[in-house]
């Protein structure tokens, strides 16, 4: 009997000890589940990826300056084409063919830009927000001045704009001896992202983003036209310029807004290094201040001054590519991220200034009115950035 009370107690108190330890290694077991996986809105437990954002001893504070060395395309500068051969004078409102010349448009140059933006760290699982800001202004300029035997016909102004010039009815502007025209571009965007920082693997991490996108971008072009002889037939038409000049103006300013979403992934390569690619999309409501303007110097009432403004979504894409470097410093209490990277950013049918398509039909002295559509084409940006990022 005393036998059986000893193995009693015995086997009860091992129990309790093993609940004891038990209980110990669920808490251990359920910590560690909380560091690697979460409840979902759904109340489904399920795993989460590891934070990859820089984590330092500070405020939760980052900042981002990037240096831009962009370059601009604009379609639609068009201002000029040269003819290798002369109007003819017995039917002057034809070209002699067999036709040879070269369109003349805008080439802009290389030039400095600006980006710049604030962030901050959320504790709750490596959300950040980041708001940033991107100016680059432009400007591109050609010329063109017709050889001996050649012409410049012009593709932005009106042909009925020297109606009645040197008191001849119905006069009408076909070339010039020269043409010249200026663009400037200033684009300006602000961008705010939510966003959560992650590894999928040990080497790649993912930074999905949504947010708002904002823009203000201005395109103007001034177009001029002047010389050539003033030929004319039977007294009806007179084609050239003379010592006049024909000015026309084009601008299209968009101001919009809209969401945007986007991913940058970053592949760790060692020792600091990464290459990583960032890439964004967005749709812009906005407004498109659309104006024309054209003068003819000789005569005070020979102008033409059109509005087209409209509202319109504007679609956008940016893509970035580089090589960045990261470290901590002063103590782990800031971390410093400098990169070099291929920037693109692309804007579907930005350009909705005006151009002339109206013609000349059935000789001298049948005209058409004139009759306007948009040029409706692309702006792009591309080029290097230098992109510096400070956590402190």
């Amino acid at each position: 009997m005393k036998n059986m009370i000893k193995w009693s107690l015995l086997l009860g108190i091992t129990a309790s000890v093993f609940a004891v330890s038990s209980d110990e290694r669920l808490d251990l077991l359920e910590k560690e589940m909380q560091e690697v996986g979460i409840e979902n809105i759904d109340g489904t437990y399920g795993a989460y990826l590891t934070n990859a954002r820089p984590e330092v001893n500070g405020k939760g504070v980052f900042i981002t300056m990037d240096a831009l060395f962009w370059r601009a395309q604009v379609g639609g500068t068009e201002y000029a084409y040269s003819s290798a051969n002369q109007i003819n004078p017995t039917f002057p409102l034809s070209g002699t063919f067999p036709l040879k010349g070269s369109v003349k448009d805008i080439d802009f140059k290389w030039g400095w830009g600006l980006r710049a933006g604030l962030g901050y760290n959320f504790k709750c699982n490596g959300w950040d927000t980041h708001l940033e800001y991107t100016w680059y202004d432009t400007s591109g300029s050609d010329s063109h001045t017709a050889g001996r035997n050649s012409t410049v016909i012009p593709l932005r102004s009106a042909s009925t704009i020297t109606g009645n010039a040197n008191n001849v009815a119905n006069s009408v502007f076909v070339f010039s001896h020269a043409a010249k025209s200026q663009f400037d571009f200033n684009y300006q965007t602000l961008d705010l992202e939510l966003a959560r920082n992650y590894f999928v693997s040990g080497m790649l991490s993912l930074r999905p983003h949504i947010g708002l996108k904002g823009a203000w971008i201005n395109l103007e072009q001034i177009a001029r036209y002047y010389g050539g002889d003033l030929i004319s037939v039977v007294g009806a038409d007179v084609l050239g310029l003379g010592i006049n000049t024909v000015k026309i103006k084009d601008n299209c300013d968009f101001k919009g807004v809209g969401p945007r979403a986007g991913v940058d992934t970053k592949w760790f390569i060692g020792h600091g290094f990464s290459l990583f690619s960032n890439v964004a999309a967005a749709l812009l409501w906005g407004h498109y201040d659309v104006g024309h303007k054209e003068k003819f110097s000789q005569l005070a009432n020979n102008r033409i001054r059109l509005g087209a403004d409209m509202n319109r979504f504007s679609p956008t894409m940016q893509l970035q590519i580089g090589l960045a470097y990261d470290t901590y410093v002063m103590d782990d209490t800031a971390h410093i991220s400098l990169g070099i990277s291929f920037d693109v950013n692309y804007w579907w049918r930005m350009n909705q200034m005006l151009k002339d398509d109206s013609n000349l039909i059935g000789g001298p002295n049948t005209l058409l009115p004139p009759k306007y559509e948009r040029y409706s084409e692309d702006v792009s940006l591309r080029g290097a950035t230098i992109d510096l990022k400070i956590d402190f």
